[in-house]
């Protein structure tokens, strides 16, 4: 397959010509005729995307300082590409905002990293004033903030991410960072111009990164897809027929969903040549029904874990069988770290564990980002080592284990077990169980702890005539302790799932999903609050 990368970069990005927006015009420069993206409207060539950048670089010039950030307000179209490429060819940084968030959220992100200008397709939001059209889109001014905290300049993006206080916390990743990673991960997959890659994941979450930049600096052609063939599975997988998709990236939750829709249909994907999995724990049982549907013959599927403050991908892992045969909850096979980064796992007081025990990831080398937008403590604390360092680590926050050959799995977040009536309670090991279930095509399990006494919510896609809820109820008696019993049981048509492509909680929690049928009652439960099989 043809290859059209480009040189490799140092680690950090030494070389300050390298950057993306380079990278970018140098493959558009050279084969300005081949279509770069197609979205639900149309399509446009590199050249064309060129042009459009150009001209979003046009209006910001004199309009920035080098590494300034300036919000992508849009929602996903072959537009918002031209304004993020536009955007760094400016020397300013992108900061994207997911028109789709809630309000409060939107202004947050803008208001704590202290962003003035804002190109967005919709019109300028209260508070802001237009300052140029830009083809569909329109560039805007906003108030200054006082004291924003300023960004290195060799900044590409800045993304949001959740933070435990309950304000997501801006994570700051330079062009550098961005072509380690590619340098690194695109020759894995010996992916090039040849390629048609999904942009599946909202902007504002960092997935999106692998996938624009994979796609269009490997010369490929990206196919943008829209908010509402993400949400339709049936239609997304017409979609990726259509389009003859060979690299699919996948949150797992949402691969869930189209292997439940695949495997009903029939559907076949012959083009595909790679499934790419991250952002949340990978599920054993959906990777073993895509293989046994047949589904794309030719594709092989990756499992990739990674963080935002690393750059998106931090290990690489192929799966087949025999990966999968020791796969349970707590114990997710994950790989090894990619060539420009090294991974240790150490315990709660910093020191490296011995060989088998788990440990919290701790990931050093190229890809280990700036830090935290204006927060230099927490920066610190979870960045030890001096900036540019060679040593300077990120602490995950997420435990791992190394098998005697050094394959990496993933054991869950540090907090990610919940507590129950004095129980620790792993909710992968109930849903893992669930999904085995003949005749589910899908589970998740949450604590619902907003009413008087707290309770295990389980969900199921599936169908109630074929699985009915007294014999789910006895076959999980069959295989977990009382306490591991969920006290209610609802049935949905599929799982709901966030902008991200993650399975969204709080919908669960609201109610707010589309359900054959639903079991809102608790069912008796036993003395220690589990589910009664009787």
């Amino acid at each position: 397959m043809a290859n059209t990368r480009a040189r490799t970069t140092t680690a950090g990005g030494a070389c300050p010509d390298d950057r993306l927006d380079t990278r970018f015009r140098a493959i558009a420069a050279g084969t300005p005729g081949r279509t770069a993206v197609t979205d639900a409207r149309g399509s446009v060539t590199y050249g064309g995307l060129a042009e459009e950048a150009d001209a979003v670089t046009r209006a910001l010039r004199g309009r920035v300082s080098p590494g300034q950030p300036v919000a992508v307000r849009a929602g996903r179209s072959r537009h918002a590409l031209a304004g993020l490429l536009g955007i760094l060819g400016a020397g300013a940084s992108y900061l994207p905002v997911d028109p789709g968030y809630p309000q409060d959220r939107q202004r947050h992100f803008l208001d704590d990293s202290g962003t003035a200008l804002v190109l967005t397709e919709g019109p300028p939001a209260p508070g802001e004033s237009s300052l140029a059209q830009v083809g569909p889109l329109s560039l805007a001014a906003r108030l200054p903030v006082p004291g924003a905290p300023a960004l290195p300049p060799d900044t590409a993006y800045t993304i949001y991410t959740s933070g435990s206080t309950g304000l997501p916390k801006g994570c700051v990743v330079g062009h550098g960072q961005v072509l380690a990673l590619l340098d690194a991960a695109l020759p894995l997959f010996d992916t090039g111009a040849d390629d048609v890659w999904t942009l599946f994941h909202s902007w504002s979450f960092d997935f999106s990164v692998w996938e624009i930049w994979g796609a269009l600096l490997g010369g490929g052609r990206a196919v943008v897809v829209d908010r509402d063939t993400a949400a339709d599975p049936e239609a997304f997988a017409h979609l990726l027929a259509h389009e003859a998709v060979t690299v699919l990236n996948q949150v797992p939750s949402a691969f869930g969903n189209l292997v439940a829709e695949t495997s009903a249909t029939g559907t076949r994907l012959p083009a595909l040549r790679h499934v790419v999995l991250g952002g949340e724990a990978m599920v054993p049982e959906d990777v073993r029904r895509w293989w046994a549907a047949d589904t794309a013959p030719l594709a092989s599927v990756t499992n990739m874990y990674g963080i935002t403050e690393t750059t998106v991908h931090v290990t690489h892992c192929p799966l087949t069988p025999e990966t999968l045969a020791d796969a349970r909850p707590g114990r997710t096979p994950i790989g090894r770290p990619l060539p420009h980064l090294n991974v240790e796992l150490r315990d709660a007081e910093g020191v490296l564990v011995g060989h088998g025990e788990p440990g919290e990831l701790w990931i050093g080398g190229a890809g280990v980002s700036h830090g935290y937008l204006g927060r230099p403590e927490l920066t610190a604390e979870r960045f030890p080592g001096e900036p540019g360092s060679p040593g300077r680590r990120y602490r995950s926050g997420d435990w791992a284990v190394a098998d005697a050959d050094g394959l990496l799995y993933y054991a869950g977040r540090m907090d990610g077990q919940v507590k129950l009536r004095g129980f620790r309670v792993e909710l992968g090991e109930i849903e893992a169980e669930l999904r085995a279930l003949p005749g589910v095509d899908g589970a998740a399990c949450l604590l619902d702890d907003g009413g008087s006494t707290p309770a295990l919510v389980a969900y199921l896609v599936a169908d109630r005539a074929a699985m009915p809820s007294a014999q789910v109820r006895s076959a999980l008696a069959g295989r977990l302790p009382a306490h591991m019993l969920p006290q209610r049981l609802h049935y949905l048509d599929r799982l709901p799932v966030t902008p991200h492509g993650k399975l969204d909680r709080e919908a669960l929690l609201a109610g707010a999903v589309a359900g054959t049928d639903q079991e809102r009652t608790a069912p008796r439960t036993t003395k220690d609050g589990g589910l009664h099989a009787g």
